[in-house]
C-alpha cells in the first residue's frame, strides 16, 4: 500500500488528502464546467463529510449516488467516504423500476443527485427516485428543504476541513451493482482492501501512469471501467482526468487537443464511432499528444485496432477485469512484447488467475504455470487444453454479493477463488486471450461457437461496421448463430453476402444463420451489447427460430 504522513493508507478516504499534500493546486480533474485540484477535491469532499455526517451519516450507511460525469461526482465519492459511509452509484440508464430496486435493496436512505438527471422521457427525476425509494434524505442543487437539501449551499457552508472516520481495510467502501441482465441486478461489496490494492496493482502494472499524463474519461463514473481503472488510478498516481458525459465522436476527438491528453480508455463500441468520425475528416482534429488508447469491457475486434493505431498513431492495448475484481485483472503492455487485438495480457501485479473447467472447475491451467510464463509443459497445440473459465483469487476480490448468500455460495469455492464466468486461452507467452463470457457461448448440436469469434469474422468485412452474434432456437441443434449488423453509411451488401462472407472464415457449425441489418445495437452504459435484447428479437424475428433450411 501507499504511504500517508509516513503511516500506510487507513482508508480509501485518506487518498484525497494524500494527493493533495503531494500535488497541491495541480490539476486533478476537469469537469464540464471547471477544473479542480488537487487541493481543492480535498476541501470539496471534506466539505460533503461534515454535511452528511451533520445530517446523520454513520459508518457503514449506505449513501445513492444519481450523478453523471461531472466534479460533483467525484467530490461526493470520496466525501461519502470520508464520513464512513459506503457509496452506491446508480446506473443511469437503468429503467425506473430497477432503479427503485436497486436503492432499496441495498438499505440505502440518503440520495446524492444532479438536477439534470431524470430530465428525459425514461429516467426519473430525483424527487421521483427518492420517493419511490423511500429514501429520506435528498441531496441536489436547488433541494427546497422539504425532505431536500440544496447541494452546493451544504457544501459551501461545511467546513473544508474534516477527520476521516476510522474505517479498517475489510470493511466495505463501496457498493456498485451489476447490469441485471440475467435476474436482478446483485449489489457488489468492495472492501478498503479491494480498492486500494486495486490501485497499487495499476500503478505496478504497464500502464503508463504518473504526474504528466492526461486521460480522458468518458466511460460512465457510475461503472467501475470509469471510477476504478480511469479515474482513481490516474490521480493516485498524481495524473489528471477529464470528465465528459456524452460519448459524441467529434468532441471526444477535440477534447484530445483541448486538453493535450496522452491517455484514453473505451470500449469497443466507443472506438468504433471515434475511429470512423476521424477517418471522415482526420485534419479536423489535431491527435498529437495521445500516446495510448485502452480497451476493455468487451472483445476488441483487428480491424478496430488496425484502424485506431494507424489513424491516430497510438498504440492500442487491452485489459480484462471485473466489479468484482474492484476490476484489477490482466493487462496488456502498451510496450515490448506486443499480441494482436484479443489479448489481454498476463495477470496483473497481485493477482493470481487459473483457467479451469467450466463444468467441473477442475484446473486446466494453474496460477503457476502462468507467472511469471509457461515452462513449455503446456499442450499449445490443444486449444481446448489451454482454454477455460477465468478464475481469480487476490486482495482485488470483492468480499461478495449484498444479501445473496446462495449466489456467493456458488460463485467461490471453499480456498477463496472467485469463478468469473469469462472464457479465456493462454499462449506460450503466458498472455491471456478473451474468447467470451459463458452465458454467452452458443451450443448448436453439440459443439460451441463464441459469438465474438463470429464478430471478428464480420469485422472483416469493409462494410461492416459493428456486429453482434447471438444464439437463436433451431428445430434440431437446439440454438445456432445469427447475426445483427451496422453497416457503413455507404455500404451496399446483403444479408447473403455476409453470411458466405462469415462462413469462409469461421466452422461450418457456427457461421451466422440469418444476418439482421440495423441501424444501431442496443448497449447499456458501458456501451456494452445487451445480448438478452437481441436474443429476444432474434426468435421474434426469426419467427420463432431458424432450421435446416437456413444452412448455406
Amino acid at each position: 500500500m501507499e504511504y500517508y504522513n509516513g503511516e500506510p493508507l487507513r482508508n480509501v478516504g485518506d487518498l484525497p488528502a494524500m494527493l493533495a499534500a503531494r500535488y497541491g493546486d495541480r490539476r486533478a480533474v476537469t469537469g464540464p464546467e471547471r477544473t479542480q485540484s488537487f487541493a481543492a477535491l480535498e476541501a470539496r469532499a471534506n466539505s460533503v463529510a461534515t454535511a452528511l455526517s451533520d445530517h446523520g451519516v454513520a459508518p457503514g450507511d449506505r449513501v445513492g449516488m444519481y450523478l453523471p460525469n461531472t466534479l460533483q461526482f467525484p467530490e461526493s465519492y470520496f466525501g461519502i467516504i470520508k464520513a464512513g459511509g459506503v457509496p452506491v452509484a446508480l446506473n443511469l440508464r437503468l429503467d425506473p423500476g430497477t432503479l427503485e430496486y436497486v436503492l432499496s435493496d441495498s438499505g440505502a436512505n440518503v440520495l446524492i443527485a444532479d438536477d439534470t438527471v431524470g430530465t428525459d422521457a425514461t429516467a426519473p427525476t430525483p424527487e421521483v427516485l427518492a420517493d419511490r425509494a423511500g429514501i429520506d434524505l435528498t441531496i441536489l442543487p436547488g433541494g427546497d428543504g422539504t425532505g431536500e437539501l440544496d447541494y452546493d449551499h451544504a457544501v459551501a457552508a461545511a467546513p473544508d476541513t474534516f477527520a476521516t472516520v476510522e474505517r479498517s481495510f475489510d470493511d466495505v467502501c463501496l457498493q456498485l451493482y451489476t447490469s441485471g441482465t440475467t435476474g436482478k441486478p446483485k449489489g457488489v461489496r468492495s472492501t478498503h482492501r479491494n480498492l486500494l490494492a486495486t490501485n497499487e496493482s495499476f500503478v505496478r502494472s504497464p500502464l503508463p501512469l504518473g504526474p504528466d499524463e492526461a486521460a480522458l474519461c468518458v466511460l460512465p463514473l457510475f461503472h467501475i471501467f470509469g471510477l476504478q481503472v480511469v479515474l482513481t488510478p490516474v490521480l493516485y498516481a498524481g495524473g489528471s482526468v477529464v470528465l465528459r458525459q456524452d460519448p459524441v465522436p467529434d468532441r471526444l476527438l477535440t477534447a484530445v487537443d483541448d486538453h493535450d491528453l496522452t491517455l484514453m480508455f473505451g470500449v469497443p463500441a466507443l472506438y468504433n464511432m471515434m475511429s470512423r468520425a476521424y477517418r471522415q475528416d482526420p485534419d479536423a482534429y489535431d491527435l498529437s499528444s495521445l500516446r495510448y488508447a485502452m480497451c476493455a469491457a468487451a472483445p476488441l475486434a483487428a480491424d478496430t485496432r488496425r484502424s485506431v493505431e494507424r489513424g491516430w498513431n497510438v498504440r492500442m492495448f487491452e485489459g480484462w477485469g471485473m466489479t468484482e475484481t474492484s476490476p484489477a485483472g490482466a493487462l496488456a503492455p502498451p510496450m515490448g512484447v506486443r499480441k494482436g487485438a484479443g489479448c489481454v495480457g498476463p495477470p496483473m501485479p497481485g493477482v493470481r488467475i487459473k483457467l479451469v473447467d467450466p463444468d467441473t472447475r477442475a484446473d486446466r491451467v494453474a496460477h503457476e504455470d502462468l507467472v511469471p510464463f509457461p515452462d513449455g509443459s503446456l499442450p499449445f497445440d490443444d486449444e481446448a487444453a489451454v482454454a477455460g473459465e477465468i478464475a481469480v483469487k487476490g486482495p482485488n476480490v470483492f468480499e461478495g454479493y449484498h444479501n445473496r448468500p446462495e449466489v456467493n455460495e456458488r460463485v467461490f469455492d471453499d480456498d477463496g477463488w472467485f469463478y468469473t464466468g469469462d472464457i479465456t486461452r493462454v499462449d506460450a507467452d503466458g498472455f491471456l486471450w478473451m474468447i467470451d463470457r459463458v452465458d454467452d457461448v452458443i451450443a448448436v448440436g453439440g459443439e460451441d461457437v463464441y459469438p465474438a469469434t463470429v464478430e471478428d469474422a464480420l469485422y472483416d468485412h469493409p462494410a461492416v461496421a459493428e456486429a453482434a452474434v447471438v444464439a437463436a432456437p433451431h428445430e434440431i441443434k437446439g440454438e445456432a448463430p445469427v447475426a445483427y449488423v451496422v453497416a457503413e453509411s455507404d455500404a451496399d451488401v446483403t444479408e447473403t453476402e455476409l453470411r458466405e462472407f462469415a462462413l469462409d472464415r469461421v466452422a461450418t457449425y457456427a457461421h451466422p444463420r440469418r444476418v439482421f441489418f440495423v441501424e444501431a445495437l442496443p448497449r447499456g452504459g458501458t456501451r456494452k451489447v445487451k445480448r438478452h435484447k437481441l436474443e429476444e428479437r432474434a426468435e421474434h424475428d426469426t419467427g420463432g427460430g431458424v432450421s435446416s433450411g437456413d444452412e448455406l
